[in-house]
């Protein structure tokens, strides 16, 4: 049963507009059941910072994207020591900035490749995470653990600049990319108010997946790092 009900917010989460009708929702759906001492859900927003390995670059420029998901906090039953915190990431940006377009172009497009200076790689995935954590304190928790990412969306952005500015040109390339993108990630946490308020998360991931597809010949893989803040939900 209470299983579906977290399904349900999943739901609601995914389709909600706004964190603040998310978090209303999530109250409304479970009223004084949504504080556990065993289960916790929150939503997670973050900043991060990615980039592909062994990517050719004209100059070495993050690709900052923003975050949106939700998580769940799960004690185990033996040990209060150790959570399993499950991030279910709904936006989850990454890819590079900077790539040089002769050797990192994989458009047939004459004109963008003889006239474009730089691009940047956007890869929008949705992405599962379960972090397994261990308390140092209330406040202070390190975690690992592995992440699945599914591709929604990739997007080049060509640039190059000009005497009267920059000129940018955006080309869809989902084909040529993996559908999954696994890793592995490591964080710190601090967890304000004796481990009950705010998430603060310092996160880094590594992917082991070729984010190209086998037919290109050509092999880059995702690592990003990652500033995100987990806001509990409860009934207030």
């Amino acid at each position: 049963m209470y299983m579906k009900k977290i399904i349900s917010i999943l739901l609601l989460l995914y389709v909600a507009p706004l964190t603040t009708n998310s978090q209303a929702l999530v109250a409304l759906l479970l009223g004084d059941k949504i504080k556990s001492n065993k289960v916790k859900i929150g939503i997670f927003l973050g900043e991060q910072s990615s980039y592909i390995t062994d990517a050719n670059t004209v100059t070495f420029k993050p690709n900052l994207s923003f975050t949106i998901g939700t998580y769940i906090d799960v004690k185990m039953k033996k040990n209060n020591k150790w959570i399993l915190q499950n991030y279910i990431i709904f936006k989850s940006p990454k890819g590079a900035d900077g790539l040089d377009v002769s050797k990192e172009s994989i458009s047939d497009n004459i004109v963008l490749n003889e006239n474009m200076k730089m691009l940047r790689r956007n890869i929008t995935y949705f992405q599962l995470t379960p972090v397994i954590r261990f308390c140092f304190t209330s406040s202070w928790l390190l975690g690992i653990g592995p992440y699945a990412g599914f591709k929604i969306l990739v997007k080049d952005t060509y640039s190059t600049k000009k005497d009267d500015g920059d000129l940018t040109y955006k080309l869809k390339k989902n084909s040529d990319f993996s559908t999954l993108d696994t890793g592995i990630a490591f964080d710190i946490q601090c967890r304000l108010i004796k481990g009950n308020g705010i998430q603060l998360n310092l996160r880094y991931e590594q992917g082991f997946t070729n984010i190209y597809k086998s037919n290109l010949d050509r092999k880059g893989h995702n690592m990003a790092f990652h500033f995100g803040v987990g806001i509990p939900v409860d009934k207030k």
